[in-house]
């Protein structure tokens, strides 16, 4: 966890530079300054938003309470990219977060502290692997959003509304679209998150065979996967329910929203290594032993799955 948030900081630090020093730039000691800090000035920061670029630009009342939160899900549903500066510091973060996820898995696999060097060793070990598999993933969503999203939203919604004269039914279909492509979007997640652990615990070097593995695991358990699945989003929602409630607004003292801000970041973290963690346990537990979680002796094997076997055979004898 500390390792996330320590490179979700560190990536998002320059950006927020940026966007300080142009606040600074245009507001400077000025009694509109003044103004500014006992709330949000709606008619300022419309000129600001005006005249701003790049990371400037998202300076806009999605900032405010929880609107980040749901103006960023509308975008992923619309397949909206964001601004240019934002795109590279979420590249960045990307790329670091999916190095750092092999041995996030790898110490989940082995229900054992490995200490922060053994960590940042296995990180490295499985980052060749894990970032082939995201570029197979980056195809993947690239086909979901540049294809399937206009073929859902232009082409198929213009057919079936072209007869259609209710606003509603025009609105559930619509609707209806959307819960389809959340399910793809799901679907694609769930695949990769079980590739990603079949590399890492089972050892795996070949991204394409993981792949096909993978697939073959979820078509074999839907159902218990799709519960599964279901069950770490809904952590999620209820997460994202709670920050609505104490999202900071724009009165708020500068302390109390750093904190609450920052404690949502640590918390959304903590979720999606819990979601890591579930979607392990539960592979360890279909295709291994019922022991592959119990807590091993202290000694340095070649991967999860064998130090895993060592352990049942100890105990066997």
């Amino acid at each position: 966890m500390l390792a996330v948030w320590l490179i979700t900081t560190l990536v998002t630090l320059p950006l927020a530079v940026v966007l300080h020093n142009d606040i600074e730039a245009q507001l400077g000691s000025s009694a509109m300054a003044e103004r500014a800090l006992d709330g949000w000035d709606a008619d300022w920061t419309g000129e600001f938003a005006s005249q701003a670029q790049g990371v400037s630009a998202t300076f806009t009342r999605e900032i405010l309470r929880a609107a980040g939160l749901v103006a960023t899900l509308s975008r992923l549903f619309d397949a909206q990219w964001p601004p240019a500066p934002v795109a590279g510091a979420i590249l960045i973060y990307l790329v670091v977060s999916v190095v750092l996820s092999g041995g996030i898995v790898d110490r989940l696999a082995r229900a054992r502290p490995v200490g922060a060097a053994m960590f940042i060793a296995l990180s490295g070990r499985y980052a060749g692997r894990l970032l082939r598999l995201a570029l197979v993933a980056a195809v993947a969503w690239w086909m979901l959003l540049g294809i399937v999203h206009p073929l859902l939203f232009d082409s198929l919604f213009d057919r079936l509304t072209r007869d259609v004269a209710s606003e509603s039914s025009t609105l559930g279909i619509r609707a209806g679209l959307y819960v389809l492509f959340a399910l793809l979007l799901g679907a694609t997640s769930l695949i990769l998150d079980i590739t990603r652990v079949r590399l890492v615990v089972e050892d795996r070097r070949s991204v394409l065979s993981a792949i096909g593995a993978g697939l073959r695991f979820v078509r074999r358990r839907p159902w218990r996967l799709t519960g599964l699945y279901a069950l770490n989003v809904l952590a999620l929602v209820v997460l994202a329910r709670l920050w609505m409630q104490v999202a900071p607004g724009a009165d708020s003292p500068a302390w109390t929203a750093l904190v609450l801000s920052q404690g949502y970041v640590i918390a959304r973290i903590w979720g999606r290594i819990a979601f890591l963690g579930s979607e392990a346990v539960f592979y360890q537990g279909e295709l291994a032993h019922a022991h592959y979680t119990a807590a091993p002796l202290p000694r340095w094997p070649d991967a999860a799955s064998i130090e895993a076997v060592r352990n049942l055979r100890d105990r066997r004898s």
